[in-house]
């Protein structure tokens, strides 16, 4: 039997589950680190006197390096394995937070910004992956939807411990503390996440039969006496493979559905604090917003992936992304309102995080083991291109006059384009799809 097959059919062990805690946490560095910009931004902007066009690129900058390190190293993982390319983006993540830290002008905090959204790109394909590939099928929905919660659930808890930064020190010290936090989590990756087994099967580098075997009783299951056959491969896996005839179609709708989506998500992620601040509340006050719009958020992942085994993963989706459209209209439509206000961040982080879930879990079944890293690393990366041009689009519409129902009216459309794509690639009879798979969706 393929030692991943064991993973797949087999009862998942507590080592498994320690693992997939592992990659929770990580995931939750992800969403500290990429908020983190988020907290410190009316600060910054009073520091340097920024205008709200400047501001809204600083904001999008490590969504761009998102992009290129979703792609970069989704292919390394595929290549390398998965676990190194954790490690590599853990270690940008290090350098990025504390050089932001010490960062002088608006150059060098962008530049540093990139570097730390290379490595959180990378951790978010490179986590995908693993983590699919260290569940059965029977857990893996419900699974990827809670790793995925992570990533609010790493921006509440940093974040109350930012919003009390912020009232004893300046912006500085909320990169200070992502720093220490993501170096203090660095030698427990190494310890607690073994290489995917899917991948050592796979690439079969030196002596993988006996890592394989490691890691076959590290997580309970039985020890194999030899490899089995290697399945053809045309060499290395490259990124065209996922537009081969059988998979174009999938992952040109897929990632179109979630640039849509996230353009507007980090439109009013990044923007929420300074929005707040600006209707005439205190820098504590708007991160008391977005962390309240993530602890939402958080709590929405986990009940997504039992509303999806039950109606099926492409219907929550639809739903999930209709909800987004509506929830930014209303946060932006507010007014002064404080109660307004609460109610709409609270719609707005179950409806844009349930969408995020979607698009991972649509991701990591769309695309064979060999390609999963590659194919999830496409997705998200170019999908993170489009989110930096929320924000940034989101300044230039405010320096241009737009007031907020007028600009998150525009933006909204993101969500909008993003049911009609899945529509497009499932329809809504759900024929046979690639993706679906109602066994184990």
């Amino acid at each position: 039997m393929n030692p991943q097959d064991r993973v797949d059919h087999e009862k998942m062990s507590p080592r498994q589950w320690i693992a997939i805690c592992m990659a929770i946490i990580l995931n939750g560095l992800d969403g500290y680190d990429a908020a983190s910009i988020s907290f410190a931004a009316a600060g910054i902007a009073s520091d340097w006197a920024l205008e709200a066009d400047t501001l809204g690129w600083v904001l999008s900058m490590e969504l761009i390096g998102m992009a290129f390190g979703s792609i970069l190293f989704g292919m390394f993982a595929d290549r390398a394995g998965r676990k190194p390319a954790v490690l590599i983006c853990l270690v940008l993540m290090i350098i990025g937070m504390f050089g932001a830290a010490y960062s002088q002008n608006v150059t060098q905090l962008s530049i540093l910004r990139i570097g730390t959204g290379l490595g959180i790109g990378g951790m978010l394909s490179s986590l995908t992956a693993l983590v699919s590939e260290y569940t059965n099928h029977r857990r893996r929905a419900v699974v990827m939807s809670t790793m995925i919660v992570g990533y609010p659930i790493g921006t509440v808890l940093g974040g109350m411990v930012a919003r009390e930064l912020l009232v004893v020190a300046d912006w500085r010290a909320v990169f200070l503390f992502g720093g220490m936090a993501t170096l203090f989590v660095f030698p427990l990756a190494i310890s607690l996440m073994p290489e995917s087994l899917a991948w050592l099967t796979r690439r079969r580098p030196r002596n993988a039969a006996a890592k394989i075997n490691r890691i076959l009783k590290l997580f309970g299951h039985k020890r194999i006496e030899q490899l089995p056959e290697p399945v053809s491969q045309s060499g290395k896996p490259t990124l065209m493979e996922i537009f081969r005839p059988d998979l174009a179609r999938t992952t040109i709708l897929l990632t179109l559905a979630y640039v849509g989506h996230m353009t507007c998500y980090y439109f009013i992620l990044k923007w929420m604090p300074k929005l707040v601040v600006d209707m005439g509340y205190e820098s504590e006050s708007g991160a008391d917003i977005l962390i309240l719009a993530m602890l939402a958020g958080a709590i929405s992942g986990p009940i997504f992936g039992l509303i999806a085994s039950r109606i099926s993963l492409p219907w929550a989706s639809m739903g999930a992304v209709t909800g987004a459209a509506i929830a930014v209209n209303l946060f932006a439509n507010a007014g002064g309102s404080w109660n307004q206000i609460v109610g709409a961040a609270i719609l707005v982080g179950i409806f844009f995080n349930a969408g995020g879930v979607a698009f991972y879990a649509l991701l990591a079944e769309a695309f064979p083991s060999e390609l999963r890293g590659s194919g999830v690393g496409f997705g998200i990366g170019v999908g993170r291109a489009g989110a930096a041009f929320g924000p940034a689009a989101g300044g230039a519409l405010f320096a241009a006059g737009f007031t907020l129902p007028s600009a998150a009216l525009l933006i909204g459309f993101g969500p909008i384009l993003s049911l009609f794509f899945i529509i497009l690639l499932f329809g809504l009879k759900q024929r046979k799809s690639p993706v679906y798979r109602e066994r184990t969706l």
